[in-house]
C-alpha cells in the first residue's frame, strides 16, 4: 500500500470519493469491515427516504401525509443521518485498533503482556459491538419509515422506496450477523451474557417488518402484472 492510500487518522472515510471508498471495502483490510458497511447500507436507505419525502411533500395527491412525511424527513436529517455516519466512521476506526491489538497478543511472549493485550481487544470489541447494536437498530426504523413511503408517497418513485426498504433490510440483517459473531467471540464474558437477547430481540422486529416489506413487494407486483395484462387485452 502506498503512503498516498494510507487515510490519515483526522480524515473521515466518508470524504473519500465513492470509488476510493468502495475500493477499501474491496482491499482485504480489516477496516473498513462489515459493520461500517452494515452502516452504509442504513445510510443509503437514509437517503432514499428522504428523497421520497422530498419529491412527495411536493406532490398534492400526497397532501393528506404531508405532516409524516415532514417528520420523517426532519428525523432523518437531524438525527439518523448524522448517528449513522458517527457509527460508521467510529467502528473503522475501533475495528482496526482491535484488529492491531490482536497482533499485538499474538506476538507477545510473556504472559501477562499477552492477557493485557487480550483484555483491551475485547474492550474495545464490545464497544464495537454496541456500534453494530445501533445500527440495526436505526435501520429497523428506516424500515418502518420505507414501508410508510411506499405505501403513502408519490406513487411514481415507489422504486426508491422499495429500495429504501431493501437497504435497511440489509442493515439490520448485517448487524445481527456481526453482533451475534462477535458475541460469540466474547462469550466468556458479562458482555455476551447481557446483549444475546438484544440480538433475539433485533431478529424478532425483522421478521415483523419483513412481512410488511414483503407486502410492498407483492403489491407492486400484482399491479405490474396487472396492467401488462391489460395492455394485452386491449391489443389483441
Amino acid at each position: 500500500m502506498s503512503k498516498q492510500e494510507i487515510l490519515p487518522l483526522n480524515k473521515e472515510l466518508l470524504s473519500r470519493p465513492t470509488n476510493q471508498l468502495l475500493n477499501d471495502f474491496g482491499a482485504g483490510r480489516a477496516s473498513p469491515g462489515s459493520g461500517s458497511a452494515a452502516a452504509l447500507l442504513s445510510l443509503l436507505s437514509a437517503k432514499m427516504i428522504n428523497t421520497v419525502c422530498e419529491i412527495s411533500l411536493k406532490k398534492p395527491e400526497c397532501e393528506a401525509s404531508k405532516k409524516e412525511f415532514e417528520f420523517i424527513a426532519k428525523t432523518i436529517k437531524e438525527e439518523i443521518e448524522p448517528r449513522l455516519k458517527e457509527l460508521f466512521e467510529s467502528d473503522a476506526k475501533d475495528f482496526e485498533k482491535v484488529v492491531a491489538l490482536r497482533v499485538k497478543r499474538d506476538q507477545a511472549e510473556d504472559s501477562s503482556e499477552k492477557a493485557k493485550y487480550t483484555k483491551e481487544s475485547l474492550d474495545l470489541l464490545e464497544t464495537a459491538t454496541n456500534y453494530t447494536f445501533e445500527v440495526g437498530e436505526i435501520s429497523i426504523r428506516l424500515m418502518g419509515f420505507g414501508v410508510v413511503m411506499f405505501e403513502k408517497g408519490w406513487h411514481a418513485i415507489r422504486g426508491d422506496s422499495g429500495v429504501s426498504i431493501s437497504a435497511a433490510m440489509s442493515g439490520v440483517m448485517s448487524s445481527i450477523f456481526i453482533a451475534n459473531l462477535n458475541l460469540k467471540t466474547l462469550k466468556k464474558r458479562k458482555y455476551a451474557k447481557e446483549n444475546v437477547t438484544r440480538c433475539q430481540k433485533l431478529q424478532d422486529n425483522l421478521s415483523k417488518l419483513q412481512t410488511q416489506a414483503f407486502s410492498c413487494v407483492t403489491t407492486i407486483s400484482s399491479e405490474s402484472i396487472g396492467s401488462i395484462q391489460l395492455e394485452l387485452d386491449e391489443g389483441s
